[in-house]
């Protein structure tokens, strides 16, 4: 099996990642674990070969980002591609935009935005809007574990980034940045007084739509959650317009942006291991149970939820999910 974990660059689409991923490790199966629109960066999980059977569970793992959020202005697709198609005062403070914030923590639905993948009647979203059309798009289940404003400036601003126990933060900018510099790499949080140095990983944002009041929003969020409509809301709820003008997305499940390489540094001898992507807790079998799992038979294994099987050298089997008395094996990927 084969999972990588890519750095996603600015500019392009996750389909266009695919498609180099597929040259650079010679097969055609590779698909990836949840898009990332192409003025966003940060990992891009890809799945090869028998790999590929864990991309509904990858994708379905909570996801960290770095969102920043302009207000006074908005565009077709809710993001910096532009152009600007409605302007609106802003006329709120900080303090405004933290007490706003909470408010999605609670929240359990939400309209996509008109530029999504989205199906109605079989028609995507966002066909439909190149062409002019609108479709009736209902609200769809949406989950907010965390967020957390980081800053907020009279224009967007670049910054570097760098994990931390609390997760992504970041850190302004001193002097020029070095000429290569967007893809550094570090383990760690930046050391206070750093930022000046090639510590932390600058990052690239997409150009600027104009001078507009910008917020840099850490989230955590639920598999289907789309941040452009996060920015849409927050800006309804703030009384003015807004977009998402970048975004990094700095975590998926348990692999975060540090572990990620760039796209053209794929090295098929050395993929992530399906046990370090997985957050699902790890069960242990002895010999004779991995028999029985092979010929898909319920083990009696009190655990909860969905888990990982793996045998005694770590390798994983299968994952199954525990009703508290049984697990019931839902999907093989040793035989």
């Amino acid at each position: 099996m084969a999972l990588f974990a890519v750095d996603k660059p600015l500019g392009i689409t996750s389909h266009d990642v695919v498609d180099a991923a597929r040259r650079r490790l010679g097969t055609r199966r590779v698909g990836h674990t949840g898009t990332l629109d192409p003025l966003a960066t940060g990992v891009l999980i890809l799945a090869s070969n028998s790999s590929t059977k864990l991309v509904p569970f990858l994708s379905a793992e909570d996801k960290e980002y770095l969102a920043w959020v302009s207000f006074g202005a908005t565009t077709e697709t809710l993001d910096a591609e532009g152009p600007v198609t409605e302007e609106a005062p802003v006329r709120f403070s900080r303090k405004d935009l933290e007490t706003t914030l909470p408010h999605f923590l609670s929240l359990t639905e939400q309209i996509p935005p008109a530029y999504s993948a989205v199906k109605i009647g079989g028609v995507k979203a966002y066909e439909a809007a190149r062409k002019g059309e609108s479709l009736h798009l209902t609200p769809r289940p949406v989950k907010y574990l965390e967020v957390t404003l980081l800053a907020f400036e009279p224009a967007p601003k670049t910054y570097r980034i760098g994990p931390s126990p609390n997760g992504w933060e970041i850190t302004p900018v001193k002097g020029r940045p070095a000429p290569g510099d967007a893809g550094t790499q570090v383990k760690g949080r930046p050391a206070p007084g750093d930022a000046g140095t090639q510590r932390g990983r600058l990052v690239q944002l997409p150009r600027a739509l104009g001078t507009y009041p910008t917020a840099v929003i850490r989230l955590v969020v639920g598999s289907g959650t789309y941040v452009r409509a996060f920015a849409r809301d927050l800006g309804e709820l703030l009384g003015t317009k807004a977009f998402l003008s970048g975004l990094v997305r700095t975590r998926v499940g348990r692999v975060g942006l540090e572990r990620c390489v760039p796209l053209e540094k794929i090295d098929p001898e050395h993929p992530l291991e399906e046990t370090q992507a997985l957050s699902f807790p790890l069960v242990q079998l002895s010999h004779a149970e991995v028999k029985r799992v092979l010929e898909g038979v319920p083990l009696p294994i009190p655990a909860q939820g969905y888990v990982a099987l793996v045998d005694n050298r770590r390798q994983l089997i299968a994952i199954a999910e525990g009703d508290g008395f049984k697990l019931k094996i839902k999907r093989v990927f040793k035989k």
